[in-house]
């Protein structure tokens, strides 16, 4: 289990950066349920230490996919997109063509969080 724990922070720091990634780490390990916990970890860590897609396509896919459904967890995967130098631009095009082929309602809130990330 602590190899695990481990490995779990190690993915949040990759992902958000030391300093963000310490953040949304411990706001998951503060605010969520143990048992959700380990069942996160068994599923998020090994999936995010696959290595046969680059990061910055995981977190555009990411960005794409949350922008698809609706949902505004998509905050998550614009702040990684920050932190891995993904430029606003390129997140506005995949934000695009989500919305042509799933729906512009969703890319618009999808822009307005962008915004606010890339803002701050």
């Amino acid at each position: 289990m602590e190899d695990l724990e481990k490995r779990y922070k190690d993915i949040c720091l990759k992902l958000w950066g030391e300093e963000q990634g310490a953040e949304i780490h411990e706001w998951i390990i503060t605010n969520r349920p143990v048992s959700f916990q380990r069942k996160l970890m068994e599923v998020m860590v090994p999936i995010w230490e696959m290595d046969k897609v680059d990061m910055r396509t995981k977190i555009l896919c990411c960005v794409a996919a949350f922008t698809a459904l609706g949902r505004g967890e998509v905050e998550f995967f614009f702040k990684m997109a920050h932190v891995h130098k993904i430029s606003k631009e390129e997140v506005e095009e995949i934000l695009l063509l989500t919305g042509l082929e799933s729906g512009f309602p969703n890319a618009e809130m999808a822009i307005e969080i962008l915004e606010k990330v890339y803002a701050s």
